[in-house]
């Protein structure tokens, strides 16, 4: 039971440094920086426009910032974070011709982006009307109960985003430390 909680918190810790490994390397030159900047700043308009729409329905744009709340606020600040920093890593990949880790991430924005339009917008109806006409009595009844539960678990969801997020960070920035090694193993 001791070797497996040892290797549990050596796990996390490996975790913990390529996350923090991965937030410190946007800092090495201004183009970097800046690049974050703009990521950041973008990604926290969009999201603060975008997560209100549970209570706005699909009336979703500048008129969002009037109901936002804390809540809504830090998960568009750790949304826009997180992909500032990954976006900025599968830049420094790309130049490095090194392979990115994409699909957790796109698991990731797409439900901090999607599931709050899935609660109250038209847009999930709009897309099981389309699934209905393949599928006729597959989706009866189905659209309120994917909205009820799109809007009880609003909150994991966007947890879950998150945890989506910070994963596709570890898994680039694992790739990036591993290539910054390999290219110092080279020039020895």
């Amino acid at each position: 039971m001791n070797a497996i909680a040892e290797r549990a918190t050596n796990s996390i810790k490996r975790l913990w440094s390529l996350v923090v490994y991965a937030f410190q390397s946007p800092a090495q030159d201004s183009h970097s920086k800046r690049r974050t900047a703009i990521l950041f700043s973008l990604a926290l308009v969009v999201h603060l426009i975008v997560l209100p729409a549970h209570v706005l329905g699909s009336d979703i744009g500048l008129r969002s910032f009037a109901h936002l709340n804390l809540s809504i606020a830090l998960f568009a600040f750790l949304f826009a974070t997180l992909e500032s920093v990954l976006i900025n890593l599968w830049v420094q990949l790309i130049r490095q011709k090194t392979h990115c880790r994409t699909a957790p991430a796109a698991g990731g924005i797409l439900i901090g982006l999607v599931s709050p339009l899935l609660c109250c917008t038209p847009l999930l109806p709009t897309i099981l009307s389309f699934v209905a006409i393949l599928f006729p009595s597959a989706v009866s009844g189905m659209g309120l109960k994917i909205q009820y539960a799109v809007n009880v678990y609003q909150t994991e969801l966007l947890l879950l985003a998150l945890v989506l997020l910070l994963f596709a960070i570890a898994k680039n920035a694992w790739y990036l430390k591993s290539s910054h090694a390999m290219a110092g193993h080279h020039k020895e």
